[in-house]
């Protein structure tokens, strides 16, 4: 596992994050989850090619926490959707920070 592959999975998530967030602006549809289908990569991802469950659990964990500790900071202040979308983006990128630290760490 490289920073250099947790980089491009972070740019996946990303587009795939800002193209749910489009679309369902345009819908007008602030109820559904933007977070689903970056969860869904993510598990993907982790399920056909990294299968530490030590550092996915950690991740899934850690990221989940970033998630819902910034969607209560940030609905105050921005429209519900922009705020998920933000938190989601927050959360894959520790979660993808974690996963790979700690599956470097316990390949050294």
């Amino acid at each position: 596992m490289t920073w250099a592959e947790a980089g491009r999975m972070l740019v996946w998530c990303s587009v795939v994050c800002g193209a749910v967030w489009a679309v369902l602006a345009l819908l007008g549809e602030y109820q559904l989850p933007v977070a689903a289908p970056v969860v869904v990569l993510l598990v993907q991802w982790f399920w056909t090619r990294h299968r530490y469950w030590g550092p996915g659990v950690a991740a899934g964990l850690g990221g989940a926490v970033v998630v819902f500790l910034l969607v209560d900071a940030l609905r105050p202040h921005l429209d519900r959707l922009t705020a998920d979308a933000l938190a989601t983006e927050a959360g894959a990128a520790v979660a993808l920070a974690v996963f790979t630290g700690w599956a470097r760490l316990r390949r050294a």
